[in-house]
């Protein structure tokens, strides 16, 4: 890993226990006995307390159930302070994203004496540690931080109310033996957006065991020239995640060997150019560092199915939704599932 902020202690080729580290905050998972070792060998250099159970982390809310087997992380406490921190006013608010047509706001008037890039660097905290479904519209209000208009800090208004009203959500977690305990990542593209730049926007959510662990919403870094073209570097940003979890997995189960990453994209083009050796005059193109795809195919790494896009739960990553089908992804994603 390149941050070794994750450490693991071993028993043989077993992991029996391993700690977190952010900055002077640390969790422990595994036995009471390792727990009581760890706590007091940092004792000995460092100022130590032992806070027990996690209850609270980073600005989020652990509340965890033993007898139905779930641990649920809630942010509603971080989002009502953000809330009051900025003497937020309340408005309607919307889940989806801003309109990112930059020559629409060419004329108009800045945003002025306002906390734009505060309050963005909330949400996006928000956003990269429970809430999932606020990823894209903070996505897209953040690339415009550096000269923020009037409708881009109403925007970002919109997406803290909608926060608001719906700050009771959390991301879940259950422990269900029936469930298969492999990598799945759902991978979608925005094509050609609509910000002036014409970039388009990759969007992946990576689930662990049917639990969503990593997810991205991100504007590609080159414009590409068709929508398969956009799917195809959409699932290669997704499979990037989707390594690094696994490798994650190893690195906490070294003796238990690596399953293959699941990867569903609902575009048949960008499938064929991940499963074809052979470029074509549409393809060719396409720079070779995209093409780490084929080789994972090739070597059963992952293997790409074909999703129907009515199930292509990372559409909320890259494009703003009719309300029902928002919240049908958002409820698939956050673990609220009917």
């Amino acid at each position: 890993m390149s941050d070794p902020c994750v450490l693991r202690f071993m028993m043989g080729d077993e992991v029996v226990g391993m700690v977190a580290i952010h900055v002077d905050d640390i969790l422990y998972a595994g036995t009471k006995s390792l727990a009581e070792v760890v706590v007091a060998a940092l004792g000995d250099s460092l100022p130590t307390k032992n806070l027990g159970e996690v209850k609270f982390f980073l600005g989020c809310e652990y509340i965890r159930d033993r007898k139905a087997g779930t641990i649920e992380i809630s942010q509603e406490s971080y989002i009502r302070s953000v809330l009051e921190r900025f003497n937020i006013v309340r408005t309607s608010s919307i889940p989806a994203s801003l309109n990112n047509d930059d020559r629409s706001l060419m004329e108009e008037e800045g945003a002025g004496d306002v906390p734009f890039r505060e309050v963005v660097g909330s949400l996006m905290w928000i956003a990269s540690q429970t809430r999932a479904d606020i990823s894209n519209a903070v996505r897209a209000v953040a690339r415009h931080s550096h000269e923020p208009k009037k409708s881009h800090w109403k925007a970002a208004q919109k997406i803290l109310n909608y926060l608001l009203e719906t700050a009771h959500l959390t991301l879940k977690f259950k422990r269900d033996s029936s469930v298969d305990v492999g990598t799945l990542v759902y991978v979608d593209a925005d094509f050609a957006s609509k910000a002036t730049d014409r970039r388009s926007v990759s969007g992946a959510m990576v689930f662990v065991a049917a639990m969503l662990v990593v997810w991205i919403s991100r504007t590609q870094k080159c414009v590409s020239q068709s929508t398969s073209e956009a799917e195809y570097l959409a699932m290669g940003d997704g499979v990037k995640e989707a390594l690094f979890v696994n490798g994650m997995l190893q690195f906490l189960r070294p003796s238990v060997k690596p399953r293959k990453i699941d990867v569903l994209e609902d575009n048949e083009g960008a499938i064929a150019l991940a499963e074809n050796p052979l470029s074509s005059s549409r393809s060719k193109h396409i720079d070779v560092r995209h093409h780490f795809l084929r080789n994972l195919t090739e070597e059963g790494v992952i293997e790409v199915t074909h999703v129907p896009s009515k199930e292509q739960h990372a559409d909320i990553l890259t494009k703003a939704l009719p309300r029902d089908l928002f919240e049908v992804h958002r409820d698939f994603a956050l673990g609220s599932r009917k």
